[in-house]
C-alpha cells in the first residue's frame, strides 16, 4: 500500500475515533453510560443518552417547544408498560405514572432491540422513560431548523454536524441554554 493512502486510513480512522468520543457534557463508562451531573452521557454506540435529574426538566421543555410527535415509552422493570406522545405545544412531563427523575433519549433507529432493557442494573432505575428523537437526523439539516425541533439539540449527531449549533456561542446554549 503506498505510503500516502496508509496516512489517509490512518487519518479517517483518528478521526473516527476522536469524533466517536465526543458527546454533550459526556463521560462513556466501559460497558455502556455513566452518569453524569452536568450533561447527557451517550452510550458508546451513541444509540442512546441518559439524561441526568438537572437536564430532565430542559428535556420536558424543548420537547414541548418541538413541533413534532414525540414518542415515549414507560418502562417498569425493563418491560414497556405503557406509551405516550408530547411535542407541539403537549408537555412530557408526567406521561408515565411512575416515571423517575432520570431519563433516557434514544438516538438509533433500531426498532429490534428492548430499549427499556438498558436500565436493568441502573443504580436504583426500574421506572424511566424513553423519549424517541431518532427523527432529528433527518429533520435538522440546517441551523435554522433548530427552532422548530429544538430537542434536536440534545442529538449528539446533530449538535455536532450542524454548523452552528455547537459550543458556547452556538442556537443551542444561545437560545436553549445548552452549553457543553
Amino acid at each position: 500500500m503506498p505510503v500516502a493512502m496508509k496516512l489517509a486510513v490512518i487519518s479517517l480512522v483518528f478521526c473516527y475515533h476522536v469524533a466517536g468520543q465526543r458527546g454533550l457534557g459526556v463521560n462513556y463508562a466501559k460497558d455502556g453510560i455513566d452518569y453524569a451531573k452536568d450533561g447527557v452521557d451517550y452510550a458508546k454506540d451513541g444509540s442512546y443518552g441518559y439524561v441526568p435529574p438537572s437536564l430532565v426538566p430542559t428535556l420536558h421543555s424543548l420537547e414541548q417547544k418541538t413541533e413534532k410527535t414525540i414518542t415515549v415509552t414507560c418502562c417498569d422493570r425493563k418491560k414497556a408498560a405503557s406509551k405516550g406522545q408530547c411535542g407541539k405545544g403537549i408537555k412530557c412531563e408526567g406521561i408515565c405514572e411512575k416515571e423517575s427523575e432520570h431519563a433516557i433519549i434514544i438516538t438509533s433507529m433500531s426498532t429490534s432491540k428492548n430499549w427499556c432493557d438498558i436500565t436493568s442494573g441502573r443504580r436504583g432505575i426500574s421506572n424511566i422513560a424513553l423519549h424517541d428523537i431518532n427523527w432529528c437526523t433527518w429533520s435538522v439539516t440546517h441551523s435554522s431548523q433548530i427552532s422548530t425541533y429544538p430537542v434536536c439539540c440534545l442529538h449528539p449527531y446533530v449538535y455536532y454536524n450542524v454548523e452552528g449549533l455547537a459550543g458556547t456561542s452556538g442556537i443551542c446554549c444561545v437560545e436553549f441554554g445548552l452549553c457543553f
